[in-house]
């Protein structure tokens, strides 16, 4: 069977048996792009149709998604038998780690399923390396794609905080702050990243450090919100005051 790989964690990127395809134009990138996302499900035409033109579609939209996917076809080369025509719409298969995304979730299970941290910490490294960029952004009037997006966000900050989790269990410490650090400023509000970098901070030895950061969530969080931490932070910075 003929290798088709599609990348969303990132630009789009399409590639057939290991070489880059060029999918020009935006409509046409998009329609690869959704049914992509979709993961083997059958994408009716109207939701293809409200992705390309969110206002109304044109008369002749329908015949333009048509000459789309036919085009499509045509990028795939030998795997054009990939993109399917379905009862009312349209499925594109992609088996195992042909979807980055669909990659990304396997290495996530994988690492939760094993008992051993390290091992988990290296599915986890390779989970993160198939990020490349920012997130579709070529799509982000495409509302289906642009939540898509944000779902793919949120896996990743699931992938970085296991991942530091886990190489901190395992004692492989190098290259343990920086994730927690951006994972925390993605979000500033975000207690468990909050936690995480303190763990991270504290375990790599910089106490006085981890203590900074929580100072800093608390008067964060009082001042944006009037609330107070739950007492997991205080737990943990008496643990880290201890030197625990």
């Amino acid at each position: 069977m003929t290798a088709v790989r599609v990348e969303l964690l990132g630009p789009l990127r399409l590639t057939v048996d290991g070489t880059p395809v060029d999918v020009p134009g935006p409509k046409r990138r998009a329609v690869l792009a959704v049914l992509a996302a979709a993961e083997g499900r059958v994408v009716p035409a109207d939701h293809l149709l409200d992705a390309l033109w969110p206002a109304e579609p044109p008369e002749s939209g329908r015949a333009a998604l048509q000459s789309h996917v036919s085009r499509l076809r045509g990028h795939l080369g030998a795997g054009a038998s990939r993109l399917v025509a379905a009862p009312g719409g349209y499925r594109l298969v992609l088996e195992g780690t042909e979807l980055d995304v669909a990659q990304a979730r396997d290495l996530l299970r994988r690492a939760r399923e094993t008992p051993d941290a390290a091992v988990a910490a290296d599915l986890l490294r390779v989970a993160r390396a198939l990020w490349r960029g920012p997130l579709l952004a070529e799509f982000a009037d495409v509302a289906p794609l642009a939540a898509d997006a944000v779902a793919y966000g949120q896996l990743r900050r699931e992938i970085t905080e296991l991942f530091v989790e886990r190489s901190i269990r395992s004692g492989r410490l190098d290259g343990v702050v920086g994730p927690a650090q951006a994972a925390l400023d993605e979000d500033p509000l975000r207690e468990p990243a909050v936690l995480l970098l303190v763990r991270a901070l504290a375990a790599t030895g910089d106490a006085a450090q981890a203590l900074a950061v929580g100072r800093e969530y608390r008067r964060r969080l009082a001042s944006e919100t009037g609330l107070d931490p739950s007492p997991a932070l205080g737990d943990l910075e008496r643990a880290v005051a201890a030197g625990e």
